[in-house]
């Protein structure tokens, strides 16, 4: 008998779901079984009548639909059928991703291919879903909102969340289930914060008395972080299978729920529209939510350098799609090749199959891990091919130069630059011969053959190859190769510049190798250029000297190891007092091995390392390491480059990488997907854990007034500012750890890297008072220029024919390095150019986006999804280029579509 309580009307929503983790502690095809059972349960019981099963939420993500469908194709109908009539919710995510560990632009694409699959499938659940993320991007909601999307749920990042799915929700810190998440930009999406998780409906009894139980647990838990008489209650966990009885249990519930209560069967789209009608004053959370305040313990950040080859892996591939794939896809679009859209798509697929987060963040079985490094393989075979076959053909396409000799010996060499400005940068190219070539008496031009440069040519033998033609068989041949390195001088942005390679009319016109070197001292040598000098003891000690600002940093790139008796999601010390190694013991080799315009020294080093845990602490049985750096000072740059390679022996340890600056602030800046996010170096009272690492995608940053000090990484998204009175900034280079943790033992011997070679880079950057010029060198290590090289006798003889010498297709140069590129690719829909732009300012700034004026374009604001946002924007003429002027906001995601305009016809 219900009780009527004269009270407020309050409605319990209970979601049916299964929180769906593609693969995790069985592989994907055993996970693949269940789904297809779960699946074929699910269409039964939204198709039975009269059972009280209303709806199902399909983990907001639609690959696990693709998953099933590659099973059962037939099905396809039904499903679709059962999304049109709102009982089956799919989308909005492609894949649920990790939001650290991929780009801004990753999850763009996720949105965007998950979107239109759900649109293809009936419906897409406008909700942005979050529910196991580990820990959420301060620019979720300006994305969100990017795409027409103003929910949200999720689940970390205020409470932390212990092993098997177990809460710790005693306090709340301020927090309410319903609360506006906020983007720096100031974007916001109410959400629902899941303060007692997204199981919290699970399993409901049908019968009375442990119904009654159930009751007297799960409403009060929800009522208290409630601000709403709409409450949730979501039915489901990790790869649950479906509760057939729900709507048994929904009416055992109703049967001894107070009268001014009612439970139902409920969705999210529903859930939202009963919750916008009833909200009141809400608490807004800005930026990142990442469990800043917690004791620090079960936050999951240690994923970030769990099987870091991963990560590696990851940032490699999205650089290449990101900025070579895409963008040289558009320009050779521009001259006639075909745009490659669906192979661009598939290619972004494959690698988002490694993006949910037990994937990428390497908390997984060890046969999971191996299945990712294949589709990391896929992914290189199609994004590099891609991009390999638009360069070549914009470089075979551009003219003969004036002067040539008369058997058209030679060679064009096409440098192009994928950053947003101009870039000086030197540059290897190779050179396939049909027979051998006199290079001393062989010149290097520019595209206006007005000056001679400087190269180093490596004849590097007889080779084979093939080549297979469009228009005919494979051809195999055997040619001379020789490897060509020059410095080429302000390439223009995004776009690229030509050299001819041939043979000197004027013998006295060849120019010499004039190779900097490294100096040497006693047991000392040096790496200088005009900015920067660093100084290598062989006692192990390493000095970098600012010489703009004359700031010092000194005792540099020290190697620190410690034991790790954690798993794949945390990282815990050892217990052992000598658990802390510094390789501090001094150099066992200094060589120089400088090339043209880069200073190189190649430094040995030894170093003995615990062999394993013995228990909670560190084995007695050292194995000795042989680390090899190769350090390097480019002419011209403000950076020095950094590679260590060594092979890993032993077991349960962290190694990290050492900078002391010296700076003194209280703020640590590293970058996020579409953010550069400030964090406070000394956590909150309440922190506990003795670790505190943080996450960044490939660049952090130390600043005090007039001087800082940045670190870029390529895949190495994990660092901490440690509290040692110098403001240490360490990078870890390598964890090694023998379990996967959480709920149950699962041994993860290859998660130990024993026996591997690795082989990290990550680049050291001096600042001065403006922060963001980091950005240009950052930008400038990860995103170096390539080249292509053609033989003259096959170009065309007259630029009016094909490709101009020199190209941009657009360039900020006058604009603040603050605002920088993300994207430019061809529109999912329709033949727009997508260009867009962030502001990492906390202040608007001013954009001077020049354009190609050939292209003719008309420019239009628009959103993530590609939409137009407004009526088209005034260009000014400038010479060559077109001109826009615009603001982006402070910490603003700026979107613009480039179409192109019809051309006038005359006469």
């Amino acid at each position: 008998m219900r009780r009527d309580t004269g009270m407020q009307k309050k409605t319990l929503h209970i979601i049916s779901h299964s929180h769906w983790d593609r693969e995790w502690y069985m592989p994907f095809e055993n996970f693949r079984i269940r789904l297809v059972e779960l699946f074929n349960q699910v269409l039964d019981l939204l198709e039975e009548d009269g059972n009280g099963f209303e709806a199902f939420h399909a983990d907001g993500h639609v690959l696990l639909i693709e998953d099933y469908l590659e099973v059962h194709p037939e099905q396809r109908s039904r499903l679709e059928n059962l999304v049109r009539e709102g009982k089956l919710f799919v989308g909005p995510w492609y894949v649920l991703q990790d939001a650290f560990l991929t780009s801004g632009e990753a999850q763009v694409r996720n949105l965007l291919y998950g979107i239109e699959k759900a649109r293809e499938l009936g419906g897409v659940t406008m909700v942005g879903y979050y529910p196991d993320t580990f820990g959420n991007i301060s620019q979720s909601a300006q994305m969100l909102q990017g795409f027409g999307i103003k929910h949200a749920v999720f689940g970390r990042g205020i409470n932390p969340v212990a092993e098997n799915n177990q809460v710790k929700n005693e306090e709340n810190n301020g927090f309410t289930s319903e609360v506006w998440w906020a983007s720096p930009d100031g974007s916001r999406v109410l959400s629902v914060f899941l303060a007692n998780w997204y199981h919290n409906g699970m399993e409901l009894p049908v019968g009375r008395d442990e119904a009654q139980k159930r009751i007297d647990i799960v409403v009060p838990n929800v009522e208290r972080f409630a601000t709403t008489s709409h409450l949730l209650l979501m039915n489901g966990c990790d790869h649950q299978p479906v509760q057939r009885d729900v709507g048994a249990a929904i009416r055992a519930m109703n049967e001894l729920l107070p009268e001014n209560y009612e439970a139902v069967h409920s969705n999210f789209p529903k859930y939202f529209d009963e919750l916008e009608g009833s909200i009141g004053q809400l608490h807004t959370a800005v930026g990142e939510l990442t469990g800043q305040i917690t004791e620090g313990y079960g936050l999951l950040i240690n994923t970030a350098s769990s099987r870091l080859y991963l990560k590696q892996w990851n940032a490699r591939l999205q650089r290449e799609l990101e900025r070579w794939t895409e963008p040289f896809s558009v320009i050779a679009d521009q001259f006639g090749m075909a745009y490659p859209r669906h192979l661009i798509r598939h290619a972004w697929k494959l690698l988002m199959k490694n993006h949910p987060h037990d994937s990428i963040c390497g908390c997984s079985l060890d046969e999971v891990h191996r299945e990712m490094e294949t589709r990391f393989m896929k992914t290189s075979q199609v994004a590099e091919a891609l991009t390999t076959k638009a360069l070549t053909f914009i470089a075979s396409r551009v003219p003969q130069p004036d002067v040539i000799s008369p058997s058209l010996s030679g060679y064009a060499i096409t440098v192009f630059n994928p950053l947003e400005r101009s870039s000086g940068s030197w540059v290897e190219v190779e050179v396939y011969a049909e027979e051998a070539i006199a290079a001393e008496e062989w010149q290097l031009l520019d595209s206006g053959l007005g000056q001679s440069f400087v190269v180093q040519v490596v004849d590097e033998g007889i080779v084979s190859g093939f080549t297979l033609p469009d228009d005919q068989f494979r051809i195999r041949w055997k040619k001379r190769r020789y490897r060509l390195r020059f410095y080429a001088s302000k390439v223009p942005a995004l776009g690229f510049s030509t050299y001819y390679w041939m043979p000197a009319q004027n013998k006295n016109a060849v120019a010499t190798n004039q190779a900097l070197c490294a100096q040497s001292g006693n047991d000392e040598k040096v790496l200088e250029n005009e900015r920067l000098k660093l100084t290598v003891h062989i006692n192990g000690q390493i000095s970098l000297t600012d010489k703009r600002n004359n700031k010092r940093y000194e005792n540099i790139l020290i190697l620190e190891d410690r034991g790790d008796i954690g798993d794949e999601y945390n990282y815990i010390q050892s217990e052992d007092e000598n658990d802390l190694r510094l390789g501090t013991g001094g150099f066992t080799s200094l060589e120089d091995c400088s090339v043209p315009g880069e200073p190189r020294l190649r430094i040995g080093q030894s170093w003995s390392l615990p062999q394993k845990r013995e228990g909670k602490k560190r084995s007695e049985e050292e194995l000795a390491h042989k680390f090899e750096w190769l350090i390097s000072l480019e002419e011209h740059s403000a950076r020095i480059d950094v590679e260590l390679t060594w092979t890993n022996l032993s077991e349960d340890h962290r190694l990290r990488v050492l900078v002391p600056t010296d700076l003194e602030t209280g703020d640590v800046y590293a970058d996020s997907p579409f953010d550069w996010t400030k964090r406070e170096i000394v956590p909150w009272e309440g922190w506990k854990n003795p670790c505190r690492t943080e996450r960044m995608q490939s660049r952090v940053a130390l600043k005090e007034d007039m001087e800082g000090f940045m670190i870029a990484t390529d895949g190495l998204p994990e660092y901490e500012v440690l509290r040692d009175g110098r403001n240490t900034l360490a990078i870890t280079l390598l964890r090694c750890i023998g379990e996967l943790g959480d709920w149950n033992y699962f041994p993860t011997p290859e998660a130990q890297n024993v026996g591997k070679a690795q082989k990290v880079r990550f680049s050291l950057i001096p600042l001065g008072q403006d922060m963001f010029e980091g950005f240009n060198e950052a930008d400038a290590f990860l995103y170096p220029a390539k080249a292509v090289a053609v033989p003259i006798r096959e170009l065309g003889a007259n630029e009016d024919d094909g490709v101009p010498i020199r190209y941009s297709l657009a360039d900020l140069e006058q604009t603040h390095p603050a605002v920088r590129l993300t994207t430019l690719k061809k529109s999912e829909s329709e033949e727009a150019i997508v260009l867009r732009l962030v502001n990492l300012m906390e202040e608007p700034c001013e954009v001077d986006l020049k354009l190609n004026s050939q292209s003719n374009p008309i420019v239009s604001k628009g959103l993530l999804d590609e939409s137009t946002l407004a009526e088209p924007l005034k260009l000014e003429e400038r010479d060559t280029l077109r001109s826009l002027r615009d603001q982006a906001g402070a910490k603003r995601i700026e979107t613009y579509l480039l179409k192109q305009q019809p051309k006038s016809r005359e006469g």
